[in-house]
């Protein structure tokens, strides 16, 4: 087991919104073989979503190392950012395939484009910890939790449901938003529960902390 797990990454490109459209004309100039741009979609997309944000659809013809995929730009109040990567011949996509898919376009097409236009480009890490996505107090809490709780009854003894409390109140105070699947694949992977009970916490997460939310808004 390995505290690192790895993960979608996330790109984000940002800069003077008055230079977006000019960098939206670039980044369509840049798209060569084996990358194109899909613009008849692109404007389907936004219709279909009822937004005013421009959308542009990227698409990246198979390789020796990359599937056949799809790459989505939205735009920001600064700029762009990615919100996701499909296949296009196949079911999923792997975290190192959507990675590497990501990696490609930002190396061909994202990076010498905008920093003609003083737009700079932020991606998250391929592998990640529960330091990036909970604040160190969750982070501790839940570890406390997992660390002590048997874990084939999940938190139904009074004490672990206790610690289970701590970490959910921990994550509501805080604002952080590490996704229930996320928090499930922490669980298995990193910390030893089988998938079922996993997956039946992560549900649990989920659902505790909408009810808190809405219990705040009351």
């Amino acid at each position: 087991m390995t505290e690192k797990l790895e993960v979608y990454q996330d790109m984000a490109i940002r800069g003077p919104i008055a230079k977006r459209p000019e960098l939206r004309d670039a980044l369509i100039t840049a798209a060569v073989d084996p990358w194109r741009v899909d613009l008849e979609r692109s404007a389907e997309v936004a219709r279909n979503a009822v937004t005013s944000e421009d959308v542009v659809l990227f698409r990246r013809d198979a390789g020796q190392d990359h599937p056949a995929a799809g790459l989505t730009l939205w735009g920001t109040e600064d700029g762009y950012y990615v919100p996701n990567i499909v296949p296009l011949e196949m079911g999923s996509l792997t975290f190192a395939q959507y990675n590497a898919v990501l990696t490609d376009f930002i190396a061909r097409i994202a990076a010498p484009v905008t920093a003609r236009f003083g737009f700079t480009i932020s991606t998250t890490e391929p592998r990640q910890t529960l330091d990036d996505w909970l604040s160190p107090d969750a982070t501790q809490k839940l570890k406390r939790f997992s660390g002590a709780a048997n874990k084939s009854t999940g938190a139904s003894h009074p004490s672990d449901q206790r610690r289970w409390f701590d970490f959910l109140v921990a994550v509501h105070r805080s604002g952080d938003k590490p996704g229930a699947d996320r928090l499930a694949r922490w669980l298995h992977e990193a910390d030893g529960w089988d998938e079922d009970s996993a997956h039946k916490l992560a549900g649990d997460f989920e659902t505790s902390i909408a009810l808190l939310a809405y219990y705040e808004e009351r």
